[in-house]
């Protein structure tokens, strides 16, 4: 797609993003459609103008969308599904090919190259809140924001088990978005709940995730994107909380560094997890999404409904 036509599909993104809550509950089902060089409006299910339509619980391309965009709708459809009853936790992380994350030091700046920095701010703008957790911020001290792409910044998720952290990263100080901090509820006083932290049960050597995300769920937060690092998207996988997986690999080798997921080890092949996919290609990286909801263990050979590399542009 051009560029002007990516920015097009992009604004009606946005839109299904804006309208989905808002029209859910009167309209079971709508569409968005083009009219001109104006901003999406709101029409019909049925109209053959809608490049989106909205099915009562997930957006589905229209009979208006430009075939040409497909790929690119595709990976973001899931995201604007999310509902109060139904929350959707998108898991992300950019390794290297050998499936670091970041060097032994910890340097990850940056493994993937700026197509995939790209799709994670866009990611960030179609949810409702970005997750991290303490060794991110620790390390990177990031902004989480949106600044490369049009839309909105969410709001900034830090899970903090121990509340090491010492408050001075720019995301607890800046006005660019509301930072809400997660911790044990023993690592908070009574006096201190509010707004901005959340207590939360232990569970292992981490927090009650389950617990977490009904707390956030509570907040009108229903669109999570557990952006990393490593330790915290695998926690939230071992939960069975994440709905989609998505890993980035970039052509780079680092050695031994810092690993990705780190998951319970299966005895079988027959017994590992073979959840279906589709693959998109973002510059020299490849970029898997994995629907965690569609798993199956029934073989432990590949499925045949893969298909190769979709690029955006």
């Amino acid at each position: 797609m051009t560029e002007p036509s990516l920015d097009r599909i992009w604004t009606l993104l946005l839109a299904a993003r804006g309208q989905r809550d808002r029209l859910r509950e009167h309209s079971p089902t709508f569409g968005l459609s083009f009219f001109g060089d104006t901003q999406p409006e709101i029409t019909g299910a049925d109209d053959a103008n809608a490049a989106l339509v909205w099915r009562g619980d997930k957006f589905d391309a229209g009979p208006g969308l430009p075939p040409e965009a497909l790929d690119f709708v595709e990976l973001y459809l899931p995201v604007l599904a999310a509902q109060s009853e139904h929350p959707v936790v998108v898991g992300h992380l950019g390794q290297s090919i050998d499936a670091q994350i970041a060097t032994r030091s910890g340097d990850s700046c940056y493994v993937t190259g700026k197509e995939n920095l790209t799709h994670l701010h866009r990611m960030r703008a179609l949810c409702d809140a970005i997750v991290v957790g303490a060794g991110t911020v620790a390390a990177d001290d990031p902004r989480l924001t949106t600044r490369l792409v049009a839309g909105p910044n969410p709001v900034r998720i830090v899970i903090d088990t121990e509340r090491r952290l010492s408050g001075n990263q720019r995301i607890f100080s800046d006005a660019d978005a509301e930072t809400l901090l997660v911790c044990c509820a023993d690592r908070i006083s009574h006096d201190e709940l509010g707004r901005k932290l959340i207590a939360a049960p232990r569970q292992g050597r981490g927090l009650d995730l389950r617990a977490v995300l009904e707390a956030l769920t509570r907040r009108g937060l229903h669109s999570l994107f557990i952006e990393g690092g490593g330790v915290t998207v695998s926690r939230w996988m071992k939960a069975g909380l994440l709905d989609r997986l998505q890993i980035a690999t970039a052509p780079v080798i680092i050695g031994a560094g810092r690993p990705g997921l780190s998951l319970p080890a299966s005895e079988t092949m027959r017994a590992c997890r073979r959840p279906p996919y589709k693959l998109f290609k973002m510059g020299d990286d490849i970029l898997w999404d994995f629907d965690l909801r569609g798993d199956t263990l029934e073989s432990s050979e590949p499925s045949h409904h893969r298909q190769a590399p979709m690029r955006l542009h």
